[in-house]
């Protein structure tokens, strides 16, 4: 059993694909990688097999990139 669901708007702290770890929000959720958001608004790919490795599992059904902007 996993110990929790890893969504869009999630914060999470991960190595990226090239090693360098990362703290973000996770802005889209891709096949094989999730999209992650710094605070210095750089985007960085994280691996989901990293994630699931550490018992968490990753949102297989919201795949919808979120945005922060709304329409008025």
């Amino acid at each position: 059993m996993s110990k929790i669901m890893i969504v869009i708007g999630s914060i999470i702290d991960y190595p990226t694909v090239h090693e360098k770890q990362v703290v973000g929000e996770v802005q889209t959720i891709l096949e094989n990688t999730v999209v992650v958001r710094d605070s210095d608004e750089d985007t960085h790919l994280v691996l989901k097999s990293t994630i699931e490795e550490d018992g968490y599992s990753v949102d297989e059904k919201t795949n919808v990139q979120k945005t922060r902007f709304t329409r008025s």
